[in-house]
């Protein structure tokens, strides 16, 4: 009894035992399967590495397979020219893959604008470089990437999981879409930027370049012009005007003329008798020295009349070439001597006149940059593409207004007309570095500035910034962003619509 007892019990004790052994068994064979189950997963042909550079000419953004030890990897590469970001074209580009002294090459073929397509079978593990050759126009440029060479898949796998970013908040446009259109990114720039004085100015012909036309005579003014109006353009000595007295009983210009020539004519025959009397010694000498003041005396008043005089009357004519401003006068109505009949000038170059508040008389004589917008404009001009120079700062203020002058000459390709106003940001010099990035990255909205950070060359993010001072070129970024995160310099605008999509495939729109 006692046997059978402990034969039960063994069997009993072995059925356990190999029940243990068995699920033991199913669950390496799960966690086998499990890991099978993630290297499927993780296949390296899903798995895609970017590959960003840049030159002082070129940008580069690839997307290749990793490189693993003996299996083949593609590049799509995505050239563009930074000058103007448009993509290479006409090149040969030649791909090198050098890893511990070994190089591998690859021709690439081109697929379209700015796209090339390389083929790599790397022979040897480690640390390396990938250089692309670009030919074109007979000169050799290149672009170098450090990159690694793995022993196989699961090497690959593990380091570009813990490399990957998480860029699912981006904004996609792809290389294929700025390409397109005018867009470009950039650094912001760490630089001084000084205190903006904000003013308007308003525009004036150069003292120089303009006079005002007078009567030198009492008499009628008659338009000589038919069409003298307003803005007229005039040549140099145009006859403009004429004033005569014709017709009336006194201050007539005309037999004022005529009593002088007459005179002239008289003294000068007078003259030339006496010199042959003196010649045969039969007048004196101070007779002709008396017949010779005679003439010149009437030669004078002659030739000052004649200038501005003729038989009909006093001629005003232009002194210069340039347009007429304004005219003070009506055909026909009367004047007297020292009368402003028009104004004349040149608008080749104008002055500006602008006005400072007193807070900034500490600053005035700090001005280094100008920039001025026309009314109704957006853009904003730096006045040395206008060959703008700085004329004065004036050292009394106005009674009227208590500002202080400040005077700048630019040229005028036709946009600037005097009396018009414009507006003007006198930049100050700054010892003091800070961040500062072109208006055109500035996107507004509801008051508020955003301006895209690039994340990769086809993906970007949207950051709110605080801006300080502006000369409406540029402006100081007070916070929200840092001078080493690049940014989208043209095209902000284009980025904030592709907003309109939500998040996007960071690689859609492609040619693979």
């Amino acid at each position: 009894m006692k046997r059978m007892l402990y034969l039960v019990l063994a069997m009993a004790l072995f059925f356990v035992s190999c029940t243990s052994q068995l699920t033991q068994k199913d669950d390496h064979s799960e966690e086998a399967h499990e890991h099978e189950d993630t290297i499927e997963e993780h296949d390296h042909a899903d798995i895609k590495q970017e590959l960003v550079a840049y030159t002082d000419e070129f940008e580069l953004f690839a997307e290749a397979d990793p490189f693993i030890l003996n299996e083949g990897a593609s590049i799509l590469g995505h050239f563009t020219f930074l000058n103007n970001f448009n993509p290479l074209e006409n090149a040969e580009v030649m791909a090198t893959l050098t890893v511990n002294g070994q190089s591998i090459n690859s021709a690439g073929t081109f697929i379209q604008a700015g796209i090339y397509e390389f083929d790599l079978r790397p022979e040897t593990v480690g640390n390396g470089s990938l250089i692309f050759k670009i030919i074109m126009d007979a000169q050799e440029k290149q672009i170098q990437i450090e990159v690694i060479v793995f022993e196989d898949d699961h090497d690959a796998i593990e380091f570009f999981e813990a490399e990957e970013d998480d860029h699912g908040s981006g904004i996609s446009f792809t290389k294929e879409q700025s390409w397109k259109v005018d867009f470009a990114t950039a650094f912001p720039e760490a630089k001084p930027f000084g205190a903006v004085i904000k003013t308007t100015a308003l525009v004036q012909a150069l003292p120089n370049k303009s006079t005002i036309l007078t009567a030198n005579t009492n008499g009628v003014v008659n338009y000589i012009l038919s069409d003298l109006v307003e803005g007229k353009a005039i040549n140099y000595k145009g006859a403009l005007f004429s004033i005569t007295g014709s017709g009336m009983g006194n201050d007539n210009a005309s037999l004022v003329y005529a009593s002088a020539q007459s005179n002239y004519e008289k003294e000068m025959a007078d003259y030339e008798r006496v010199q042959k009397l003196a010649e045969r010694q039969i007048v004196s000498q101070k007779e002709l020295l008396a017949s010779k003041s005679s003439y010149e005396q009437a030669k004078a008043v002659y030739e000052n009349l004649k200038r501005n005089f003729n038989s009909q009357g006093q001629v005003i004519a232009a002194p210069f070439s340039g347009i007429i401003g304004e005219i003070f006068i009506s055909n026909g109505q009367y004047v007297n001597a020292g009368d402003p009949i028009a104004s004349v000038l040149t608008t080749e170059s104008v002055q500006l006149k602008a006005d400072i508040q007193q807070k900034y008389a500490n600053k005035v004589n700090q001005i280094s940059e100008v920039f001025l917008r026309l009314p109704a404009q957006d853009n904003w001009i730096d006045y040395k593409e206008l060959n703008g120079k700085f004329l004065s700062i004036g050292t009394q203020v106005s009674p009227d207004n208590f500002l202080i002058p400040a005077y700048f000459e630019i040229e005028n390709k036709g946009d600037f007309f005097p009396g018009s106003l414009v507006e003007l940001n006198l930049k100050t010099t700054s010892d003091i570095n800070q961040v500062i990035i072109p208006n055109t990255a500035l996107v507004e909205q509801q008051g508020n500035f955003f301006v895209f950070v690039q994340l990769d060359p086809e993906l970007f993010e949207k950051r709110q910034v605080i801006i300080g001072d502006t000369d409406g070129l540029e402006s100081v970024v007070k916070s929200g962003l840092h001078a080493d995160e690049r940014i989208v310099t043209k095209g902000a605008v284009l980025v904030k619509l592709a907003t309109a999509t939500g998040s996007l495939d960071p690689h859609a729109g492609h040619v693979h």
